[in-house]
């Protein structure tokens, strides 16, 4: 069995907020360390999902849409690998080395 190594996150919060958080725990049946680092990593989860986006610049905008439009056209180097792999798909790899 691996063991995990666990690192330590010491935050400060006042009495009242830590008297709520042990309530909390303690109605859903965690101790408060699992309650907190449940909450923690759920609403990071949540920050990371709303987030997780890229706004092109203008610049990026106009490539993207070139491409779009013109459609994609590989260079010399990806045409051998698609025909190579095209090989491996018709005839197994063993026959193509």
């Amino acid at each position: 069995m691996t063991r995990t190594m666990l690192e330590r996150c010491e935050i400060q919060i006042s009495s009242e907020e830590k008297t709520l958080l042990q309530l909390a725990a303690s109605m859903a049946g965690l101790s408060l360390s699992v309650f907190i680092r449940k909450a923690a990593i759920s609403e990071a989860k949540d920050s990371i999902n709303k987030n997780n986006h890229h706004i092109l610049s203008g610049q990026e905008a106009g490539e993207l849409f070139s491409v779009i439009e013109k459609g994609f056209v590989p260079n010399e180097r990806l045409k051998e690998a698609m025909k190579h792999a095209e090989k491996i798909e018709n005839n197994g790899a063993s026959h193509v080395f």
